[in-house]
């Protein structure tokens, strides 16, 4: 297949696929909804393959199912696995800090402390939505800095299984003071690039995440 071609493949399927994505994670596409290719293709324009290869996409990072019978379904999870793919997280995070102390440049220890301020001082009329932001922000130039692409492929992975439940964690009156407050934690150990405090501050900054997740379910973990 010609360069060009492919490249225009792709980026159909890569449309494709974001779309889809944030459909379910902005519940236009609920749980248990079923994903018919032949109406979907006709939605969204396109023809059946690159919907199929999307899909499969979808399935891999676990936000669809597949049946015995071959059609897909929007996978509705329970606490329980919510709370298992935040200490996946935890686990993955707290790795890429403890690579990513040694390795960080000033530039970005100057961007995490910015982002910091920022976080402390919203004051929009949607702050949820400005704090996930940023929040993505502060992660993303940590795990960039831990130069390990395997590590971020993963972590990409478990975060858009865990995206239809991150606003959960800001829905408490302290929950912006705690959450801000953990990231301080996270950069200033970055500032210093003390590994063990990186680590230990990331896999604890999401282990808490994951009690605000609990407590938004009314669940009782011992997390």
């Amino acid at each position: 297949m010609p360069e060009k071609i492919k490249l225009q493949y792709h980026s159909i399927q890569d449309i494709v696929f974001s779309t889809l994505r944030d459909e379910i994670v902005n519940q236009v596409l609920k749980p248990g909804d079923v994903l018919n290719t032949v109406e979907l293709s006709k939605r969204l324009g396109v023809s059946r393959t690159p919907i199929r290869e999307a899909l499969n996409r979808l399935v891999s990072i676990g936000l669809i199912e597949e049946s015995p019978h071959k059609s897909c379904y929007v996978k509705k999870l329970s606490i329980e696995q919510v709370i298992e793919i935040y200490y996946i997280r935890a686990a993955l995070s707290g790795a890429a800090a403890r690579l990513a102390a040694t390795k960080i440049s000033k530039e970005d220890q100057q961007k995490l402390l910015d982002l910091c301020n920022q976080m402390e001082n919203i004051n929009e009329p949607d702050p949820s939505k400005s704090m996930l932001k940023k929040n993505r922000e502060f992660h993303n130039i940590i795990i960039a800095a831990a130069k390990s692409p395997n590590l971020e492929n993963l972590l990409e992975q478990y975060y858009q299984m865990s995206q239809h439940y991150r606003a959960l964690a800001l829905e408490f009156p302290d929950s912006f003071r705690q959450v801000c407050s953990e990231h301080r934690k996270i950069a200033e150990a970055m500032l210093v690039r003390d590994k063990n405090a990186a680590e230990s501050s990331m896999r604890e900054h999401y282990m808490n995440t994951a009690r605000r997740i609990a407590k938004a379910f009314h669940a009782d973990f011992d997390i």
